[in-house]
């Protein structure tokens, strides 16, 4: 029966596309005008039977491709050919993105968390959640982390299965992005306005930044450094391993999109439409460009990005300066690829297609370099006789000037020293 039920979802998924869903695809004369060249497209599920494509992810040469009523599909980056299909849970529940490592995807159902193998799709394990997810989940090499809407992050090991007590990370206002993980951390934004930053192996959370507003959008990282965007209008890079803050950039108009990191530079989308590309070391601005809403994907010459009314600006990567703008018309998703010079477009006929420059026959990946060692976490028992701190939840004053402090969860009653204290 299982295999029946595989056999017909993938024939849903590998359908052809019908003449009428076919005008939102680029045709190869007018993406040859711009450099680029349609690579593939591929139908999808379809509206009728597995729902709209709600979230489209690129990991590690494979596309994520999570349907509204709940059929996650792999299908390959280069190739287009779909690699399997599974259906992850209700067909009436709200499904987040998926996330994944190099051997699971994982994705949340309702409340329901389903960790499935990423080589052949079968569902690996699942269990339920302490609450309502405010986003996605963030996976890293051996975890998984749910973010909570109350403001609790769940960490779970990949590899001991449902019959397990996860630990909490306890923070101040709704989580409504995915975490982000890296070897060395997990980190999350809040309403609030908190960056939160974790050990990623239940150690405690290392350090937080307050910001005037609230942060809406998921940090990016590129070792060393972590970046967060905040309604405030300002752009954070941290030192990863020690919580310093190593720039601050005003970019004058609140933040709603992720910052992308790529190599040396760092792609920040402001409200009223516009993109700066600032120096990754320094916070510089490189250059501005106006009238984007959104990053898409960058090779080693150009930044494709959405602008206003939908179509995708062409921007030389070393001046900004305006190349093209090709019309994207019916095309109602554009994937935001931070990891490859891949040009990923979704239609609300589940309808995939794949852009990238012609003479890239093999795609450019964007790798970050390894992290530094981990940094040890010296803690210090807490003081009874010290008086409490007020908590952190009013930003009508602006922060200081260094505004990390260093925190654990509520339990264990324990704390770490603050970087900016003298040594004992």
């Amino acid at each position: 029966m299982r295999q029946l039920l595989r056999f017909a979802l993938l024939a849903a998924v590998g359908c052809c596309v019908s003449p009428g869903r076919a005008q939102s695809l680029i045709p190869q004369g007018a993406a040859s005008r711009y450099g680029l060249t349609r690579a593939w497209y591929a139908q999808v599920g379809s509206p009728r039977v597995t729902g709209t494509l709600k979230h489209v992810n690129y990991d590690e040469g494979m596309l994520l491709v999570q349907s509204s009523r709940g059929m996650l599909t792999a299908i390959g980056a280069e190739s287009g050919r779909t690699l399997w299909a599974t259906q992850v849970g209700p067909r009436d529940r709200s499904v987040t993105e998926p996330a994944a490592n190099d051997k699971h995807i994982v994705v949340l159902n309702g409340s329901t968390m389903y960790v499935v193998d990423r080589a052949s799709g079968d569902i690996v394990w699942q269990r339920q959640v302490r609450g309502a997810p405010g986003a996605g989940p963030g996976v890293s090499r051996t975890h998984v982390f749910v973010p909570i809407i109350t403001g609790l992050v769940e960490g779970y090991d990949l590899e001991k299965g449902a019959d397990q007590t996860p630990w909490n990370y306890q923070s101040t206002g709704r989580v409504l992005s995915p975490p982000m993980t890296t070897d060395l951390t997990v980190s999350w934004t809040t309403e609030s306005g908190h960056f939160y930053v974790a050990d990623p192996a239940g150690g405690g959370i290392r350090y937080r930044l307050e910001t005037r507003a609230e942060i809406h959008s998921r940090p990016a990282s590129w070792s060393p450094r972590l970046f967060a965007g905040s309604a405030d209008g300002y752009v954070y890079a941290v030192n990863e391993t020690g919580g310093s803050i190593a720039w601050e950039f005003p970019a004058g108009e609140a933040i709603y999109e992720p910052p992308v990191a790529i190599e040396d530079r760092v792609f920040v989308v402001t409200e009223f439409g516009g993109m700066y590309c600032l120096d990754a070391d320094s916070g510089q601005p490189l250059w501005h460009a106006g009238n984007v809403s959104q990053f898409v994907a960058a090779s080693p010459s150009r930044v494709y990005a959405c602008n206003r009314v939908g179509s995708l600006s062409i921007l030389d990567i070393g001046g900004g300066a305006l190349l093209g703008t090709m019309p994207l018309n019916g095309i109602t998703t554009k994937v935001v690829n931070s990891r490859s010079d891949r040009i990923f477009l979704v239609d609300d006929a589940c309808v995939i297609q794949c852009l990238h420059e012609t003479q890239l026959t093999s795609p450019v990946v964007y790798t970050p370099p390894a992290p530094p060692e981990k940094p040890e976490v010296k803690l210090k028992p807490r003081d009874p006789k010290a008086p409490e701190k007020a908590p952190a939840d009013s930003f009508d004053q602006p922060p200081a000037e260094d505004a990390f402090e260093k925190e654990m969860p509520e339990e264990p009653a324990k704390e770490v020293e603050n970087p900016f204290d003298p040594a004992p």
